[in-house]
């Protein structure tokens, strides 16, 4: 049985790859060596149709930063309108903040078109990239500016506040000032996706395992997370990101129904037999080695495996997708 998405429930529009910031938790491995495309109007309303086709009525829009360009967030809001859908808030780093005035009057224009509630990150991850004065600054702009805010996650302010509010701070810096077993903190603290670069920076903590090990340990398919809904999301190239596994899409126009296992055969390997099929089928198709290092889990595994294809310039799907999220691996 292939795998079949047709039923959506909470997700978000991912708006750009392109950040500031190269977050060492990032899912998306997003960064300002990615490409600068947007999402245009025409892609956010097909997107915003298809899920609401599928029974989801609010999304929120992701990167990236999606407030490096205030005029595609403008039309991302256009295409909300236009088609029905609740936009529930837009992310922010808040790396474009530079003067308040600027900041309250750009929130003031983007409120009148549908920006309703803005998510400002801050987080020791990214006081790595953006300054506190910046992420402070943006919550009071957006305030003033009549947009409701959450920092995401606020128990992280006092931490953050321990260092200069005019710099930023590697993650190392937290790493002297709060001891080795800080990232295992971390996770005690919030939820964080292992995924992207989040296994370099949990890897210390949670130790690394043989494959053997992870192949032992790992359920006979990985159907129920590739088809879970609960927190999906689209990006601006039309793809639908299964169960949070970046670097893995199919088309959103083909969501809703069993997906073709001639077009998707790595989706169709992963729900069938999970990672050891996949990684059988790699070994004996395209010579993979796994890492003597071994992995945090069987999503590690699964990376490093879709890493191996790409460079071995494998076509054979548009699964692989976008292919700038393993130029970096």
């Amino acid at each position: 049985m292939t795998l079949h998405v047709d039923r959506l429930r909470s997700g978000g529009l991912i708006a750009t790859y392109q950040c500031q910031s190269a977050c060492p938790h990032c899912l998306y491995r997003g960064g300002p060596g990615r490409s600068p495309d947007y999402v245009s109007q025409e892609m956010a309303a097909a997107c915003f149709a298809k899920a609401l086709s599928l029974g989801c009525a609010s999304m929120h829009v992701g990167g990236g930063e999606p407030l490096a360009d205030p005029l595609g967030l403008a039309g991302v809001l256009a295409a909300a309108a236009e088609t029905g859908m609740h936009l529930e808030y837009v992310e922010t780093s808040a790396s474009w903040y530079d003067d308040a005035d600027e900041a309250v009057e750009l929130l003031t224009e983007l409120r009148a078109m549908g920006l309703s509630s803005l998510l400002v990150s801050l987080s020791p991850m990214h006081n790595g990239f953006v300054p506190l004065r910046k992420t402070l600054g943006v919550l009071e702009a957006a305030r003033t500016a009549g947009v409701a805010v959450f920092p995401w996650q606020e128990h992280f302010l006092a931490d953050v506040q321990a260092f200069d509010p005019e710099a930023t701070h590697p993650f190392a810096a937290y790493l002297e000032r709060f001891g080795p077993n800080y990232p295992a903190e971390i996770l005690r603290r919030t939820w964080i996706h292992l995924g992207g670069r989040a296994f370099d920076l949990f890897a210390p903590v949670l130790g690394r395992k043989p494959v053997e090990a992870i192949l032992a340990e790992a359920s006979a398919d990985c159907r129920r997370e590739l088809a879970d809904a609960s927190h999906f999301h689209m990006d601006l190239y039309g793809d639908y990101v299964p169960g949070l596994c970046s670097g893995l899409a199919c088309r959103v126009d083909d969501l809703g129904a069993p997906l073709d296992p001639e077009r998707y055969p790595i989706l169709t390997t992963l729900a069938e037999s999970g990672i050891s099929g996949f990684y059988e089928y790699a070994a004996a198709l395209e010579e993979y080695q796994p890492l003597p290092g071994g992995y945090v889990n069987k999503c590690e595994l699964c990376q490093d495996i879709r890493r191996h294809l790409t460079q071995r310039g494998w076509f054979e799907s548009t699964e692989l997708a976008p292919v700038e999220f393993y130029a970096a691996l």
